[in-house]
């Protein structure tokens, strides 16, 4: 059996009936499994998108933009990855173009930095609440939140970071 043959046959197997039908809905286009792909998913594609962009309405915008595209792409879903890994890989991928789109030719500074993060150094050495993390990351002016989501929470290499936000491997590491 080729490589190809046994993870297909291996993810086939490890995903739940639920989520075939799911699967088989959604390709087939029929609401009833588009709602449940909104109600099951949806919380953690939103999380995701918040994650990679500066506001709220930013999030909004790329978190419809993700939802219609993997609709109109669940044809291509190969069964290789599960379910979740193809729907996380398709958000951040998104953002990612989001990104690009948006932010062409903005160079982001540290300097921009808000007063607030750098007047709290003192805060590095105390225990912080992810809620807390998670706002300091998100006040960081773009290309530094990108990089630091990419290498931390989806824990891609520096390497793959480069390529995807067209930078250098040396600037990527300046960045996280």
């Amino acid at each position: 059996m080729t490589k190809f043959r046994h993870n297909y046959v291996r993810a086939l197997r490890l995903m739940t009936e639920e989520e075939k039908k799911l699967i088989q809905g959604c390709v087939a286009g029929k609401p009833v499994a588009q709602k449940e792909l909104y109600i099951h998913y949806g919380p953690m594609i939103k999380g995701i998108c918040q994650r990679y962009t500066a506001s709220n309405e930013e999030a909004e915008d790329l978190f419809h933009d993700t939802f219609v595209f993997i609709l109109s792409n669940f044809k291509n879903f190969t069964h290789i990855s599960s379910l979740t890994g193809w729907l996380r890989r398709i958000t951040v991928n998104k953002a990612i173009d989001y990104y690009r789109s948006t932010h062409r030719y903005y160079q982001d500074s540290i300097d921009d930095l808000p007063e607030e993060i750098a007047e709290q150094k003192s805060l590095i050495n105390e225990t912080l609440s992810l809620e807390k993390i998670m706002q300091f990351i998100n006040e960081l002016p773009d290309k530094y939140r990108i990089a630091i989501n990419l290498y931390l929470i989806e824990d891609i290499d520096q390497g793959k970071i480069a390529k995807m936000m067209n930078e250098s491997p040396t600037n990527v590491r300046t960045l996280i």
